[in-house]
C-alpha cells in the first residue's frame, strides 16, 4: 500500500511537471486532459493512504523506511512493462522522490475521519 501511495504520488508531481509541455502543443484540450489524469492519480493515491490510515496504522511508524528504501531501489530500476515504479525520465528527480516522499508521509500522518 506503502509504494501504491507513493508511486501515485510521484505520477501527479511528474504530470505537474510536465503541464509546460502539454501547454505548448497549443491545444486547451490537452492541458484539460492533465488537469483531469493528475486528479486521478491524485486519489488513488489518497485511495492506498486511506488504506493505510485504516488497517495499518500500528505500522504507520515504518512508513519513512519503506519509502526510504524506494527511493534508494529507485536509482537501480530500469523500465520493464510494469505502471509502478515506473520512473524513467529527467522529471523523475530526486527532489520530485524527496517531495513525493514528503507529500505521502505527511497525507498518512492527517487523523482518519470516519
Amino acid at each position: 500500500m506503502v509504494m501504491i501511495a507513493f508511486d501515485e504520488m510521484c505520477t501527479c508531481r511528474a504530470y505537474a511537471a510536465e503541464k509546460p509541455f502539454y501547454d505548448a502543443l497549443g491545444n486547451n484540450t490537452f492541458h484539460h486532459w492533465l488537469r483531469e489524469v493528475i486528479a486521478d492519480e491524485a486519489v488513488h493515491s489518497m485511495n492506498a493512504v486511506n488504506v493505510i490510515r485504516a488497517r495499518y496504522r500500528d505500522r504507520i511508524g515504518q512508513v519513512g523506511t519503506i519509502l526510504d528504501n524506494l527511493i534508494r531501489a529507485a536509482d537501480n530500476l530500469r523500465y520493464s512493462g510494469t505502471f509502478v515504479l515506473d520512473y524513467f525520465g529527467a522529471v523523475y528527480s530526486k527532489e520530485l522522490l524527496a517531495d513525493s516522499r514528503l507529500a505521502t508521509m505527511r497525507n498518512i500522518a492527517k487523523p482518519l475521519i470516519v
